[in-house]
C-alpha cells in the first residue's frame, strides 16, 4: 500500500505541476509534425536527413520540456492565465525549432536550386583524358538532371568557352547557378585521380574531395561523387538509391580501350566516324554486347547521319535503332536511350498528353523543350511555345539561338523582350 501511495502522491505532483497536460500536448504536437513532414519527404520536398534531424530534435526536447513544466509548478497552479501562458509557449518553441531545421532545405525543394557541371580540366596531355573529363561530366549531369527537384544547366551553357577565365562567382551569374561542380583530372598506369569541388555561387567550397580509382571502376567512382554531395541537394535517399542502382545495372566494360571508346563517341572532340564504328563494334564482339558499348555507337550513328546521303540515313537511322534496342535491354531505364529515341522518331509529334509525359520525364532537357517549342509555335499555339522556350533559356541560358527564338516569340505576343540581350540575334 505504501508503494501504491508514493506513486500516487508522484502523479499527483505531476498533475499539479502540470507536466502530464504539457507532455501529452507535447506528443501531439510532435505526432501532428511527424506527419507533416513524413508526407513531405514522401513527395521529395524534403529531404529523409532533414526528417531524421527533426525527429532527433523533438525527441531531445521531450524530457527537456517535461523539466521546465515542472520548475514553473507556482505560477501555473495559481494563476491560470499563466498555464495557458505556458501551453502557447510550448507550441511556440516547437513550432521554432522546426521552422529552423526545415528553413534552408524547405526553401531551396520550392526555389529549385540550380546546379552547373562546369567544366572537369585535364591536368596531363593524353587526348583520351580530355574524353574522359568530358564522358564524366556528362555522366554526372545526366544523372542529377533526372531529378525534378533540382534544375540542371546544359553543358552547352555550362562548359561553354565564355566562362573559361571568370571566377567562379561571374560564372554563377552567367549561368543563373546556385551550385556548381567543377575539379581536375588525370591519368595513371590504368588509373584515374580525379578531384572534384561543389561551389556555392559566391565562390565558398562547399565541399572538396579526391578520388583516385581504377579506370575500369567508372560505376564506383560515380557512385561515390553522388553519395558525396547528396548532402547539399534537396533530394530524398530513395532518388540515391535509384540513381545509384541506374549506374550498376548499366555496367561499363571490363577493357581500358572500351571505357576510352565510350568516352571518345561522347566527346566533342572530332574523330571520323568509320573509325569510330569499327572500334566500337570489334570492342561490343569482345565485351559481350556492353549497352553502354551500344548506346556509344548509336551515338555515332545519329552524328553520321547530318553529313550522309538521303539514302545512307535510312540505313544509319535503322542501325542505330537496333544498337538502341540492344543498349535499352542492358541498361532498363537509362535516361540517354529514350532521348535519342525521341530526338530520331516522330514521337514528339504525338498528342499533348505524350508531350506532356516526355516533359515530367525529362525535367532538365533543354533541347527536348526547344523542339516542342518549335512544334507548339509551327501548330499556332505562340503562348505555350514561349513557355516552353523560357523554359529552354534557363536551363541552356547562353545558347543564342534558344535566347533569339525566345525573343521572337515574346515580340509575338507582343511583350516587351527587354529582358532578352538582342545583341546575338539577327
Amino acid at each position: 500500500m505504501q508503494i501504491v501511495s508514493r506513486w500516487y502522491a508522484i502523479y499527483e505532483q505531476l498533475k499539479n505541476r502540470r507536466v502530464i497536460r504539457t507532455g501529452i500536448l507535447y506528443l501531439a504536437l510532435f505526432w501532428g509534425v511527424v506527419e507533416v513532414v513524413d508526407l513531405l519527404a514522401g513527395a521529395n520536398m524534403i529531404s529523409e536527413d532533414l526528417v531524421r534531424r527533426m525527429l532527433l530534435g523533438g525527441l531531445l526536447g521531450f524530457p527537456a520540456v517535461l523539466v521546465l513544466s515542472w520548475f514553473y509548478e507556482s505560477p501555473w497552479r495559481e494563476r491560470r492565465w499563466l498555464s495557458v501562458l505556458g501551453d502557447v509557449c510550448v507550441i511556440i518553441a516547437i513550432g521554432i525549432a522546426v521552422l529552423l531545421l526545415a528553413r534552408e532545405q524547405f526553401f531551396r525543394s520550392f526555389t529549385r536550386p540550380v546546379i552547373a557541371i562546369i567544366r572537369i580540366e585535364p591536368t596531363d596531355t593524353r587526348p583520351d583524358t580530355s574524353d574522359l573529363a568530358d564522358h564524366l561530366s556528362g555522366r554526372f549531369r545526366m544523372l542529377l538532371a533526372t531529378q525534378t527537384e533540382i534544375r540542371v544547366i546544359e553543358l552547352a551553357s555550362s562548359q561553354s568557352p565564355e566562362l573559361t577565365d571568370l571566377p567562379i562567382p561571374a560564372k554563377a551569374s552567367a549561368l543563373g547557378a546556385d551550385l556548381l561542380v567543377g575539379g581536375t583530372v588525370n591519368q595513371g598506369t590504368g588509373e584515374l585521380r580525379l578531384n572534384l569541388q561543389l561551389f556555392a555561387a559566391d565562390g565558398e567550397v562547399l565541399w572538396s574531395d579526391q578520388f583516385n580509382d581504377r579506370l575500369m571502376d567508372q560505376a564506383q567512382l560515380q557512385n561515390r561523387v553522388l553519395n558525396e554531395i547528396w548532402p547539399y541537394l534537396p533530394m530524398s535517399e530513395q532518388a540515391l538509391r535509384e540513381l545509384r542502382e541506374l549506374v550498376m545495372y548499366c555496367e561499363y566494360p571490363a577493357s581500358h580501350d572500351a571505357i576510352r571508346a565510350i568516352a571518345r563517341a561522347d566527346a566533342p572532340r572530332l574523330v571520323e566516324s568509320e573509325t569510330q564504328l569499327e572500334a566500337l563494334s570489334a570492342l561490343i564482339r569482345q565485351n559481350q554486347d556492353n549497352g553502354l558499348l551500344h548506346l556509344a555507337r548509336a551515338g555515332v550513328y545519329f552524328n553520321a547521319m547530318e553529313t550522309a546521303g538521303m539514302t545512307s540515313k535510312p540505313v544509319l537511322q535503322n542501325l542505330a535503332m537496333r544498337d538502341l534496342d540492344q543498349a535499352a535491354i542492358q541498361c532498363p531505364g537509362h535516361p540517354e536511350i529514350e532521348l535519342l529515341r525521341l530526338y530520331n522518331t516522330l514521337q514528339l509529334q504525338g498528342g499533348e498528353d505524350k508531350r506532356s509525359q516526355f516533359l515530367v520525364q525529362f525535367p532538365n532537357e533543354a533541347y527536348l523543350r526547344r523542339r516542342l517549342a518549335n512544334i507548339y509555335k509551327e501548330s499556332g499555339d505562340i503562348e505555350t511555345s514561349a513557355q516552353l522556350a523560357s523554359e529552354a533559356w534557363t536551363l541552356n541560358p547562353l545558347d543564342a539561338d534558344t535566347m533569339c527564338f525566345y525573343r521572337l516569340l515574346l515580340q509575338l505576343l507582343g511583350e516587351d523582350p527587354g529582358a532578352v540581350q538582342e545583341s546575338s540575334c539577327p
